[in-house]
């Protein structure tokens, strides 16, 4: 049994994240309560993937099984760090630096294009907050989506209808751009810019 005694790297409502106290190039996904429906969902989305055999993409963390820890079962990820050995931030803390969302939409596309070559199906718990900026170089990001994978009822006809597939993931995406300009740090990045521009 693993032991964990640092504290989390990242949490929400269901799940804490944990750098793995054996192999500091993963984390562990542990359920805050007994049952977790993002991580019955992971893992049904990561085995099935893996059959498929045939989808390796980095804008979505590796998968390495499940484990146990004294602070219940987790599942084993990669852990996303930059090229310099940080951990990666989510996409809202640079948004709400005041980096703007303009500088992050090749990395947006980049990853939709992923999701669409790979058939990766993914849900509502997408969000700003589990979209990681990866710097693989001073100058050159990649997003990484940590969670809001699988989707229980596309993916049982992901390679017999592939077309389906990739309309359903083309809408999901337009909800989740319209999100993404209508959250918090994108709306206060736009009313500085409108403050800044009235004249005085």
């Amino acid at each position: 049994m693993l032991q964990i005694t640092k504290n989390p790297i990242g949490m929400d409502k269901e799940r804490m994240c944990f750098v793995h106290p054996e192999d500091p190039r993963l984390a562990i996904k542990i359920a805050r309560n007994e049952v977790s429906q993002q991580s019955q969902r992971e893992i049904k989305f990561y085995r099935r993937l893996k059959k498929r055999g045939n989808v390796t993409d980095m804008h979505i963390p590796g998968f390495h099984g499940l484990c146990e820890t004294n602070r219940g079962s987790g599942i084993v990820v990669d852990l996303v760090r930059n090229y310099d050995g940080e951990i990666s931030r989510p996409l809202n803390w640079y948004l709400a630096q005041g980096y703007p969302i303009e500088d992050f939409e090749p990395g947006l596309e980049e990853l939709r294009q992923s999701f669409l070559k790979n058939l990766i199906i993914f849900n509502h718990e997408l969000t700003i907050g589990n979209l990681l900026v990866k710097k693989i170089s001073v100058t050159r990001i990649r997003m990484v989506a940590i969670d809001g994978l699988g989707d229980l009822g596309a993916l049982d006809w992901l390679d017999v209808f592939p077309f389906l597939v990739r309309r359903k993931i083309n809408r999901r995406w337009q909800g989740f751009i319209n999100r993404l300009y209508l959250s918090r740090e994108v709306r206060q990045q736009r009313e500085a810019l409108e403050q800044h521009s009235l004249p005085e």
